[in-house]
């Protein structure tokens, strides 16, 4: 049924924006997607990359939007925020009165149905998948997070810390990425000579650490420390180690990979049934050209 559709994906910044009305482009925090189709957005059927873009034709770009709304390319493995950010991007005020919009709205609907048998069948129960949400499982509890550092390890953190409505500190020493995250998120964010700790959940995300050690941990409810150099204190009750945190996200690994290989074969399926269906091509989709 969706023999000619293409899809465009980024999951980098693009210099240079499509602008076309034959396009629909959807953009999350992670990665844009742009909607067309090959009747009229003409494009070989072994073109894999245009501008800079990902491309992907037919069934290929149903499979691929549907792992990604799915939440199965997500930082976070199965998260859904993806699915209620496609569902209200293509909601009928949000496209285009053309047939090609009217046909995207179809596509939307087959990709949630497919969507929610994913995630009854396989996705129910998985648990704690990425450091953000290992993080969640000893924090629960805490309403102030402060989190030191700005490097990539934040940027896995820091979304499911918001998710949760925390209240969240940013500590660091590049400015620039002070301010980009904070333009991101809901959070305070303050410089390395302007914090002092004081009696809350701290999440150590940098090789750099300037304050005294022993005055961080009387002044902390709780640390989760993601370094490699852990500290040896068995009085320290309330520190987290790497190696313990890396325990749960081991355990967690193993089914989550367990169920990436029977996701493989039923999204091989759901795609199938599509392909099947060519020849009951709904009002619309037909008549891009009309």
């Amino acid at each position: 049924m969706w023999s000619n559709l293409i899809l465009l994906h980024s999951t980098d910044p693009i210099s240079k924006p499509l602008d076309d009305s034959r396009l629909e482009v959807w953009k999350t925090c992670q990665r844009t997607l742009v909607f067309t189709d090959n009747r009229i957005f003409p494009m070989e059927g072994n073109e894999r990359f245009f501008d800079g873009w990902e491309v992907y034709h037919g069934y290929d770009a149903y499979r691929f939007l549907l792992e990604v709304v799915s939440g199965l390319r997500s930082k976070l493995f199965g998260e859904s925020e993806i699915q209620a950010q496609f569902r209200d991007r293509f909601r009928e005020e949000n496209t285009s009165g053309s047939n090609f919009g009217t046909s995207l709205l179809r596509l939307r609907d087959q990709i949630l149905e497919h969507t929610k048998q994913i995630r009854s069948k396989y996705l129910v129960g998985i648990g704690r998948q990425t450091y953000g949400s290992v993080t969640e499982s000893y924090l629960h509890n805490h309403k102030e997070v402060t989190l030191l550092g700005t490097g990539k390890l934040v940027d896995s953190i820091l979304p499911y810390l918001v998710s949760k409505q925390k209240v969240v500190r940013l500590i660091g020493r590049n400015q620039n990425r002070l301010q980009e995250l904070s333009a991101l998120y809901p959070i305070s964010t303050y410089h390395w000579e302007d914090y002092k700790p004081n009696n809350e959940a701290i999440i150590i995300a940098s090789s750099f650490l300037p304050f005294n050690w022993d005055e961080m941990i009387k002044s902390s409810s709780i640390i989760l420390d993601f370094r490699e150099n852990k500290i040896e204190n068995k009085n320290y009750d309330h520190y987290i180690p790497l190696s313990q945190i890396l325990n749960d996200l081991h355990e967690t690994d193993e089914q989550i990979q367990a169920v990436k290989m029977d996701l493989q074969y039923y999204l091989t399926e759901l795609t199938r049934e599509r392909e099947e269906e060519q020849l009951h091509i709904m009002n619309g989709w037909e008549d891009l050209l009309v």
